[in-house]
């Protein structure tokens, strides 16, 4: 039995956990000439902008989680993906000890430079490339500290994609 069902996600009690459940997520890893792209996005529950891969919740009209990212990266960035030329990573557990949570991840290497116009510009303050230096020098300055991010280059390295 729910306790809360809302928009976004369910609460419920089962043997004695509280446990969310989630419709699960996209992300993608955007690289272009040895730059990774980031957006900028203001985060309600933080009460903070964080530097983000683009991503966003499978929603009920999305065929699977490759649609989602598709549709997600374009929001977020104004970039419409190849969908023969994105690359499946695998999926993470956000927090599995209370949520069923799931985040696919997605890589996609651009060809050429493409305009970044954010079709969200309510959530998306900014889209800025960043050199592998750069983003690690942020990671080192707890600049970068979203989970899904973090998780995301260290499978991209894993499979020698950056």
């Amino acid at each position: 039995m729910y306790i809360f069902d809302g928009n976004l996600l369910k609460l419920k009690v089962e043997e004695g956990y509280e446990l969310v459940e989630h419709p699960g997520a996209s992300a993608c890893i955007i690289y272009f000439d040895n730059k990774i792209l980031l957006v900028r996005q203001y985060r309600k529950a933080l009460k903070e902008y964080t530097w983000e891969i683009p991503a966003g919740k499978i929603d009920k009209s999305d065929e699977n989680p490759k649609s989602t990212v598709l549709r997600e990266v374009f929001e977020e960035t104004g970039i419409n993906l190849n969908e023969s030329k994105l690359i499946y990573l695998g999926k993470i557990y956000t927090t599995p000890g209370f949520s069923n949570e799931i985040i696919h991840i997605f890589f996609y290497k651009l060809e050429e430079n493409q305009d970044l116009k954010p079709q969200q510009l309510d959530e998306i303050s900014e889209v800025k490339f960043f050199s592998k230096s750069e983003f690690f020098d942020l990671v080192r300055k707890n600049e970068i500290k979203d989970a899904k991010t973090l998780s995301s280059i260290s499978i991209a390295i894993a499979h020698n994609l950056i």
